[in-house]
């Protein structure tokens, strides 16, 4: 099993490769290709679109690595580098029509109880979990979340990071991420909600 190297590792690699050691610049690619490509594709949902994202990530990383300063961890800021890079090629690719999330978010009466309550799907938890047409519809509706919900769902549900991580990944507050977060789960139970509950 391989052994995970430790953020002050990173740090030796990198400081290498600063000083122009071509095979410590190779060390990070290694590492990190698989990551950043997983993430890229979360992002542009093509494998050759995610290719060119992840090529264009470890050329800015190389042009870039002196100005990395070590206050963050290495993988964070790569992850910075990735998700820039894929949002500049979906934003060169399409542009696409946005659905506001605002009508997505809880509903209050005058008294301040929320108006509607959100249905439970646990009586379909058995027959969901190896449904693909499920995960399709899952697909489908985070690909419909705006650019800037979107990405912080997929850095905290496919990449599994914690908010304080992607805060410094995107620059936001800790609340701002957990505010991102909270719209994109609202939209996406209302938009999966005819499909589960069976309407």
């Amino acid at each position: 099993m391989k052994k995970t190297k430790t953020p002050d590792e990173d740090l030796e690699i990198v400081k290498r490769a600063v000083d122009g050691d071509y095979a410590a610049f190779q060390q990070i690619v290694e590492k990190y290709q698989d990551r950043a490509y997983r993430l890229a594709w979360s992002l542009v949902k093509n494998n050759d679109d995610a290719n060119d994202v992840v090529q264009d990530a470890f050329l800015n990383v190389f042009r870039k690595l002196d100005t990395f300063d070590g206050r963050a961890k290495f993988s964070s800021w790569l992850y910075r580098v990735v998700v820039n890079a894929g949002l500049m090629r979906l934003r060169k690719k399409r542009r696409r029509s946005e659905i506001p999330l605002e009508e997505f978010g809880p509903q209050f009466l005058d008294d301040g109880h929320h108006a509607s309550v959100a249905p439970s799907w646990d009586m379909r938890g058995d027959r969901v979990v190896e449904n693909n047409e499920l995960r399709e519809k899952i697909l489908e509706a985070v690909d419909e979340l705006e650019e800037k919900y979107q990405t912080v769902f997929l850095l905290r549900e496919v990449e599994d990071l914690d908010l304080k991580e992607i805060a410094q990944i995107l620059d936001l507050t800790v609340p701002a991420v957990k505010s991102r977060l909270h719209r994109a789960r609202l939209f996406l139970r209302a938009t999966l909600e005819p499909y589960m509950s069976g309407k």
